[in-house]
């Protein structure tokens, strides 16, 4: 039973030998014929397999896990050089420590790197298309800020221009105010003049017919008085 085992063991593990150096093989081929036209790289993908036990005498329950694949480490046999593992599927076994690596393998980090770099590209380009709508939007703002700055000025100015209007009309409604009173105060003593002249013009009109009437009387004893004033003797001579 053993020895059909590590027959069988054997045949795998040489089936994956020759898979391997048929690989190794054709890369290189490849590589030779074509090196003169294009350059081409030895792909690092191969496979492992998966034991049943500690050692390559137990059987092969896995084919062969391809390099890359994540694995969950169970336990580690460091004298047998095997460690037991479980795959994402649930499958566990063992496989030698030889192919076990506590970090991804170089082809995989660098693919994690360039989707990294991918990532932080993108990240960049957002980052850059957001710096120059923040620059276009703080341009804008800063035209807003100027136009409104401007428009504060023109407002403060008619608002002065207002306040020196309105110190004007009050001064005017002063002014006016007091040149009502001023006009009252003149009509009354129009008032009061056209009242005393008309005092006087009555009086003067009286006084003048008093002294007519005085003249006339006057003129009227004149009259009486001067014959009888006229010398009788004189006349008497005459005769």
């Amino acid at each position: 039973m053993n020895i059909s085992l590590l027959i069988k063991n054997s045949y795998y593990l040489s089936i994956a030998g020759l898979r391997l150096l048929l690989c190794t093989l054709l890369f290189s081929q490849a590589a030779i014929v074509n090196a003169a036209e294009e350059t081409r790289y030895v792909s690092d993908v191969f496979y492992v397999p998966l034991h049943s036990g500690n050692s390559t005498k137990h059987r092969i329950i896995h084919r062969g896990l391809k390099t890359g694949t994540r694995l969950t480490l169970l336990e580690t046999d460091n004298e047998a050089g095997f460690s037991k593992v479980t795959t994402s599927k649930g499958t566990e076994g063992w496989i030698q420590n030889q192919f076990l690596a506590a970090t991804p393998i170089a082809r995989i980090r660098l693919v994690e790197a360039q989707n990294k770099l991918l990532q932080l590209n993108k990240k960049l380009t957002s980052l850059e298309k957001n710096n120059r709508e923040t620059q276009q939007s703080s341009g804008a703002i800063q035209k807003q800020v100027s136009l409104l700055s401007r428009q504060n000025q023109q407002l403060n100015k008619e608002l002065d221009n207002i306040k020196k209007i309105s110190a004007n009309a009050i001064n005017l409604d002063t002014n006016n105010r007091e040149l009502l009173k001023k006009n009252e105060m003149l009509k009354i003593d129009i008032a009061e003049l056209q009242a005393n002249n008309s005092r006087l013009s009555d009086k003067s009109d009286k006084e003048w017919f008093f002294r007519g009437a005085l003249a006339v009387l006057m003129g009227v004893f004149l009259a009486i008085l001067l014959p009888k004033l006229k010398p009788k003797a004189r006349s008497k001579e005459w005769t």
